[in-house]
């Protein structure tokens, strides 16, 4: 990985929401408007930390009729990998994450 790319991943890293946005989608696929209900923000705050987490090549979506369904990017640097990892399941005991957590258990349903 190119120091440049490390540093804009770091950015990435920099903000709450993304790096909310980043656990619940290391949970699950989800649509714009389902992380909109989840994190409690508005759609155009989201599609910008959305389209910053894209630019990156951390985030990429898929269309599903009129819905875009967001995922993380499966990457072959290791380094991705393992901060993505620590996102995903590293911060397994903020508090914050554990609450949006529980919000996805309660969309399923």
């Amino acid at each position: 990985m190119k120091l440049r790319k490390a540093r804009q991943i770091f950015k990435s890293f920099s903000d709450e929401t993304r790096i909310r946005i980043i656990h619940l989608l290391g949970k699950k696929e989800m649509s714009v408007t389902e992380i909109c209900t989840i994190l409690k923000k508005n759609q155009p705050n989201i599609s910008k930390h959305l389209m910053r987490l894209r630019l990156t090549g951390l985030v990429d979506y898929k269309r599903e009729g009129l819905n875009v369904i967001y995922h993380i990017m499966e990457s072959d640097d290791l380094a991705i990998k393992n901060l993505i990892n620590i996102i995903k399941n590293g911060l397994g005991n903020c508090e914050t994450l554990i609450h949006d957590h529980e919000k996805i258990t309660a969309l399923k349903k």
